[in-house]
């Protein structure tokens, strides 16, 4: 059974430590374990799938409390201009993440730093880590237990990945709503990530991994249109990017991969109610994302970047020459050529086509122009492309 206090009890077991810090978090684990509870209609491998979930989580959190109050100066740490790459999920997000993470002078977050941060990364292993291999047996198995998910994202251990990880440890994030139906936690959380103290917990674990291997972080997660307000408040100086795409080509392909990552945790899967799932959030990640740059742009000049997912896959030199000269770096030929030779290496569909029909989620055409208008007419986009990625 998903209970608290044995989850509680069970992680302080595993880690030998029993400070979780500050105990706001509980109310939005409590919500998780209810919506799981009473929503999510676990199979018996979803039982586990969460469990282990948020053991993780718990976990990895008691480890970093640790950590943090043996090491009091990791506190004074600089989080200098990060780049938030934040544009509506099946965006280009991804794409263009990998590509700048082939220039060294970019911090990442890789996806084995991310899942075991402590002790945080040093610049002389960060290469050979003892937990890249380990984490590279576990993406192994990725295709065992969710066919299909690597037609539909990048993962490698080494690779970069997406920085909502850091928020599973106050259970304030978008995996478990991905990862399981649970819309009653999922609405809460879009209503309720800016009223909580997520991104300063977000900005205390950057800290810690740069402590021993410094870098100015591009970190991405679409999950970060909820956070804007939090995002600038945080981290003031952040450069904010944007993905955009016309709206049938992802909403579509977003509906397709939710059902990959369901798929084994439910032996009921209702590809309408996926459906639904995916267009609350996007409602409520597009109308909080565009209220809040309205409002703050203007206090932020020169912070926002926009980019169009045709153009990028076009040509990306202008748009990453862009970035760059916001950030007041130059883009070297080294980094230039590094960036080329992934693009080279990573054509589209390299690990297959990802096929969806939008009306197999029982969502309508019409329905996408009219949660989309706005957004189409504020940044020049058609409804359609050729969905075929």
């Amino acid at each position: 059974m998903l209970e608290l206090e044995a989850l509680r009890q069970q992680a302080m077991l595993d880690t030998g430590l029993e400070d979780f810090g500050d105990p706001a978090f509980y109310e939005a684990l409590e919500r998780l374990l209810e919506a799981l509870h009473s929503e999510a209609r676990l199979n018996d491998f979803g039982r586990l799938r969460a469990e282990m979930t948020i053991l993780e989580g718990l976990s990895r959190r008691l480890e970093i409390e640790d950590y943090l109050a043996r090491h009091p100066q990791v506190a004074e740490e600089t989080v200098l201009r990060p780049v938030f790459i934040l544009g509506l999920p099946r965006t280009g997000t991804t794409a263009l993440h990998h590509l700048l993470n082939q220039d060294p002078r970019n911090r990442t977050l890789r996806l084995w730093e991310a899942q075991q941060p402590v002790p945080p990364p040093e610049t002389a292993t960060y290469t050979s880590d003892p937990r890249i291999a380990a984490r590279a047996e576990g993406v192994a198995l990725t295709e065992t237990f969710l066919p299909g998910f690597k037609q539909t994202h990048l993962i490698d251990a080494e690779e970069p990945d997406e920085c909502y990880m850091l928020l599973n440890r106050n259970f304030m994030s978008v995996e478990y709503s991905a990862l399981f139906h649970v819309p009653s936690y999922a609405n809460w959380l879009y209503t309720n990530l800016c009223r909580s103290d997520s991104y300063d917990y977000h900005r205390r674990q950057l800290q810690l991994l740069q402590s021993r291997h410094p870098g100015q972080w591009v970190l991405k997660a679409p999950f970060h249109q909820l956070g804007l307000r939090e995002i600038l408040r945080v981290y003031p100086d952040a450069i904010i990017v944007q993905t955009h795409r016309a709206p049938l080509a992802f909403v579509g392909s977003g509906c397709s991969f939710s059902e990959v990552l369901r798929r084994s945790s439910s032996d009921v899967i209702d590809r309408a109610e996926i459906g639904r799932d995916w267009m609350t959030m996007l409602t409520a990640y597009t109308r909080t994302f565009e209220a809040d740059r309205a409002a703050l742009e203007p206090t932020h000049p020169g912070q926002f970047l926009d980019v169009y997912h045709d153009d990028f896959v076009a040509n990306p030199w202008q748009l990453i020459e862009q970035l760059y000269a916001l950030r007041d770096m130059p883009l070297d030929e080294t980094a230039r050529a590094r960036m080329q030779a992934w693009l080279d290496a990573h054509p589209r569909g390299k690990h297959g086509v990802h096929r969806y029909r939008l009306e197999d989620y029982a969502i309508s055409r019409d329905e996408v122009a009219a949660l989309f208008a706005d957004y189409m007419r504020c940044y020049h986009l058609r409804l359609d492309e050729e969905v075929t990625v």
